[in-house]
């Protein structure tokens, strides 16, 4: 039973180590705030993208005022530069940076769709639009920590990787 719990807490502390792993570098500020803007334009582009389907594809009532251009740009903007932060201090005080942005990017997105899912069946919100909503949330998300972990990776201190990528 002692090797057990050992073997649970060698876990758990692997799991929760602070800083920067061994052989890596944070990226740099100026790489994360890119990897940032270009998330807010593309899921902005997305979400057009999908509200101009919404539109033709169902019947949207005048009361519907998610699809408003202005309702849904300030909430991408907010939730991506939420990310953008969020990612810029993980890399900083994770160990695994990538493996908790991912559980955090799932856990944040599951939340962002509960008031989807509270709008089905409510007068003035029709299925088609309300799962339209979330759809443009899941895009959010992908291209958010896509451009993120692409953009602004954690740099492996090897001479491959010595180049553009931590600067």
């Amino acid at each position: 039973m002692s090797t057990k719990r050992s073997s649970l807490a060698q876990r758990a502390f692997r799991l929760t180590v602070t800083g920067p792993a061994p052989g890596t570098a944070p990226p740099a500020h100026r790489r994360v705030m890119t990897a940032g803007l270009a998330a807010a334009a593309l899921s902005l582009a997305a979400d057009v993208v999908l509200v101009a389907i919404g539109r033709t594809a169902f019947t949207v009532p005048a009361s519907f005022d998610k699809f408003a251009f202005g309702t849904y740009a300030l909430l991408t903007v907010l939730g991506v530069a939420g990310a953008t932060l969020a990612w810029d201090a993980v890399t900083r005080l994770s160990s695994r940076p990538t493996w908790l942005l991912t559980r955090l990017a799932a856990l944040v997105t599951a939340l962002c769709l509960i008031p989807d899912f509270l709008l089905l069946g409510t007068p003035g919100n029709p299925a088609g639009p309300v799962a339209i909503l979330m759809l443009m949330h899941l895009a959010i998300a992908v291209v958010t920590y896509t451009a993120l972990i692409k953009i602004a990776p954690v740099c492996r201190l090897t001479p491959r990787w010595c180049g553009t990528a931590c600067r």
